[in-house]
């Protein structure tokens, strides 16, 4: 299928020949020898990335991936159709390492067909100089220096944004001057293997609602030795919206995935942009991946896991840099914002269900922003109820029925804390503690069976009480008229405040010793009107 020699000096490895060179011949980038790193250094090193900056600047641009594909693959890879759709490749950027961005392209460069690849754009996301995390001297080499390398490249453009925009505009700014059938987004600080832009192409050929994702495999963050086992593929959600692996036993095959990691993926351009693109409504980044997922799904198309293209991706950690203000990660992003962009793909996608997104989800101050746009959109393309994406593609889900649910918070009135589950999961006792008032371990949700479900345990842990019936714990819940499930049916008096245990006559108890842990802890106990351990008040959200 690929036809060597389109380009001077093209081979195997460097199929768009000799890149990033100068009229002279010479590398137009050098590496940076490194030796061994003081602490200091090393913690200097992976500052405002959770990277290794240093590691990648002692790296080829050019350096070696391994092809880890199956024999199954490469067989695949002989019989691809020969006239497959054009790619431009979407790349976007913000206070980037160089060398990680410059050997993302190279490596697309390398193990792009030119017959294939239109075009590389890079979007520069308002890169900033910013002493805690992103060094002048780090800016600055994402100035001129890389305007002037970028023109060593073949098929690379260069966009500078005058203000921030966020990961999705940025991106929807190169995909609006994408000039090919197909684009595929990238993250920055990726690597491409041989063989791997055929095999998503092929699925979008066979039919451009295909929106397809590669195997994600990791890229050690501190030394860069590639990790082969270490990737995503397919993936479904929590009811918080976060990310939930699948299992995935052949790794040969495509899949059918509910959602995608969002990072990288491609697309019918023409078909991306009918379904919406980008919700234009959402910030810096965080829940795109869930609202192209359900929309994707929802409005005639389908996500697809591709196993047999194989691109490599740096994973961050902060076990040697934390910031001051990051929480661990590398890009100043407001914590509302990840959180709101959930919160605004429930609130248009997931009908009633999007409720169980809301109690599983810390509050939102400022609203959600305009949603019609949005809901006529998807009035306009005519797509189908989440409960049909829930019965026929995310059938992993654990689906608890929204009606009737009371949602809230638990707060003791003799101790005036909540009952939080303090982290916990199943077998673990709950307790109190200062409410918070911000969902989470102190999110309760009272089903109208009388169950108290978590819902930040994805609703599947409810309070029970013990076999003795004194003490209360988390454990899963239990099927609808089982024994197990008399231990855990609860019916709330606001009027006495008394949180009973159904049909028992024993009342949940707040003391103030410790127990199992728990700084203050919960018991069961003969229901008594008079004992303020025993008066609660159910704070509605």
């Amino acid at each position: 299928m690929r036809r060597e020699g389109h380009m001077p000096g093209a081979r195997k490895d460097q199929l768009h020949g000799l890149v990033g060179r100068l009229p002279d011949g010479t590398p137009g980038y050098t590496p940076i020898p490194m030796g061994k790193l003081s602490t200091a250094e090393k913690r200097d090193a992976h500052m405002g990335q959770c990277y290794n900056a240093r590691t990648s600047d002692s790296l080829s641009l050019d350096r070696d991936q391994p092809d880890g594909r199956p024999d199954v693959c490469k067989r695949e890879f002989a019989a691809y159709p020969h006239e497959l759709p054009r790619a431009s490749v979407v790349i976007v950027f913000h206070n980037e390492v160089a060398s990680a961005l410059l050997r993302s392209v190279h490596s697309v460069l390398n193990h792009s067909p030119p017959e294939l690849l239109l075009e590389v754009i890079l979007v520069d996301d308002a890169s900033t100089p910013d002493p805690t995390r992103f060094t002048k001297e780090r800016w600055e080499r994402l100035q001129e220096p890389l305007a002037q390398y970028a023109r060593l490249l073949p098929k690379v453009r260069l966009v500078r944004l005058g203000q921030r925009r966020g990961l999705m505009l940025a991106r929807m700014e190169g995909a609006w001057r994408a000039q090919a059938e197909v684009v595929v987004f990238l993250d920055s600080h990726i690597e491409a293997t041989e063989g791997w832009l055929e095999p998503m192409l092929a699925r979008i050929k066979e039919d451009r609602r295909h929106v397809v994702v590669p195997n994600i495999l990791g890229i050690h963050f501190d030394d860069f030795h590639y990790q082969g086992s270490s990737g995503l593929g397919v993936l479904s959600f929590t009811w918080t919206l976060g990310q939930r692996p699948l299992n995935v036993e052949d790794m040969t095959k495509i899949q059918k995935s509910p959602i995608m990691a969002g990072g990288l993926f491609a697309t019918d351009r023409a078909f991306f942009m009918h379904l919406g693109g980008y919700d234009p409504e959402m910030q810096f980044y965080g829940g795109e991946e869930m609202e192209i997922g359900f929309r994707t799904w929802q409005c005639g198309g389908d996500i697809e896991f591709v196993p047999c293209s194989r691109v490599y991706h740096i994973f961050r950690d902060a076990a040697f840099w934390q910031g001051t203000d990051s929480a661990g990660v590398a890009y100043k992003v407001p914590g509302y914002a990840i959180t709101r962009n959930k919160l605004r793909a429930a609130a248009v996608w997931m009908d009633d269900y999007g409720k169980l997104v809301q109690y599983a989800s810390s509050p939102v101050e400022g609203g959600l922003g305009d949603l019609e746009p949005r809901k006529k959109l998807r009035e306009k393309l005519q797509c189908k109820p989440f409960s049909w994406y829930l019965k026929t593609v995310a059938t992993d889900i654990h689906v608890p029925e929204p009606d009737g649910m009371k949602a809230g918070a638990l707060r003791s009135k003799f101790l005036d804390g909540c009952l939080d589950t303090l982290g916990g999961a199943g077998g673990s006792s709950p307790g109190i503690y200062p409410c918070h008032w911000q969902h989470g371990t102190q999110g309760l949700v009272l089903d109208g069976l009388g169950l108290m479900r978590i819902p930040v345990l994805m609703f599947e842990h409810c309070l029970a009480s013990s076999d003795k019936g004194t003490k209360v714990k988390l454990s899963s819940c239990a099927e609808p008229g089982s024994d197990q499930e008399k231990r855990m049916l609860w019916d709330f008096d606001a009027a006495t405040g008394h949180f009973q245990k159904r049909g028992s006559g024993s009342c949940l108890e707040a003391a103030s010793q410790k127990s199992d842990n728990v700084p203050q802890s919960l018991r069961l106990a003969p229901c008594d009107t008079a004992r303020e351990e025993q008066q609660f008040e159910w704070r509605t959200w």
